[in-house]
């Protein structure tokens, strides 16, 4: 368990859902400072971290697969795997109480392009180092902001569902895929290049559901046609979604496995 892979690869989770929960922030800010736009355009920088991070995480993920296999040891491969799963939980919680500070820096970034218009120089001008301490002072303190005040007025139930539905598969694509390939071992190619289905139609379902219904939301508050506060549940049932859709994908993990190992099988026929 003290594998230095399984713990790089528990870091790289937790910063990648910390990266994600990040990204809600920019409805928030976007609804602020009314510049929808340019705070999707900070949130793409959040994803593209993310998924820098994740070119990182799938290869070490997969030597891990192997060494399980060589050693038989299933077993272990599937403890490792649900803390893997605990720090992606792990990660959305973080960044859960760190939400107030990253709206303040999707405020401070959004007011620093409109003044500057180069995304480089801003990214540059943090290193230096009066800049890096005026940066610093947008840290909030860890807070709930409101949860109490949570309402699912305007907020579309089937968003709820899906948001944690999606959530829960995104979560094992891989791992359940690459758990798959140690199961049929014969056609380990196979069983890991189905990740991509199967976190492709969760993307797919984001696409289509989730994210349209949230951006419709946050549209529409800055319209004026909904209160800001709507836009704030939005942001909070869909961090609390990704919670528990990782909670939930703890349950999936060993037969998402099984699933794909058997279309493994059907495929390879």
């Amino acid at each position: 368990m003290m594998d230095w892979r399984l713990i790089f690869v528990c870091f790289i989770s937790v910063l990648v859902n910390i990266l994600t929960t990040a990204t809600s922030a920019a409805r928030i800010s976007g609804v602020i400072t009314k510049r929808v736009a340019t705070s999707l355009s900070l949130y793409n920088l959040f994803q593209l971290f993310a998924r820098l991070s994740n070119l990182f995480y799938v290869p070490v993920m997969g030597t891990i697969v192997d060494l399980a296999v060589k050693n038989n040891q299933l077993f272990d491969l599937t403890i490792k795997m649900r803390w893997i799963i605990f720090s992606a939980t792990l990660g959305c919680m973080i960044g859960f109480l760190l939400l107030p500070t990253f709206v303040q820096i999707y405020i401070k970034g959004i007011n620093s392009f409109e003044r500057k218009g180069n995304l480089i120089l801003i990214i540059l001008s943090l290193f230096y180092p009066p800049n890096t301490w005026r940066a610093l002072k947008v840290i909030q303190k860890p807070s709930l902001m409101g949860l109490k005040k949570l309402s699912l007025e305007g907020v579309p139930k089937s968003f709820i569902i899906f948001n944690i539905f999606v959530t829960a598969v995104w979560t094992i694509g891989v791992l359940s895929a690459t758990y798959a390939s140690a199961l049929t071992p014969e056609f380990t190619r196979t069983a890991t290049l189905l990740s991509g289905l199967v976190n492709g139609i969760a993307t797919i379902l984001f696409s289509l559901i989730v994210d349209p219904t949230a951006a419709m939301i946050t549209d529409q508050a800055v319209q004026g046609k909904r209160p800001h506060a709507q836009v704030i549940n939005i942001v909070y049932y869909i961090v609390l979604g990704n919670i528990l859709g990782t909670l939930i994908s703890q349950i999936l993990l060993v037969p998402g496995a099984y699933y794909i190992a058997w279309a493994t099988r059907l495929i390879a026929r």
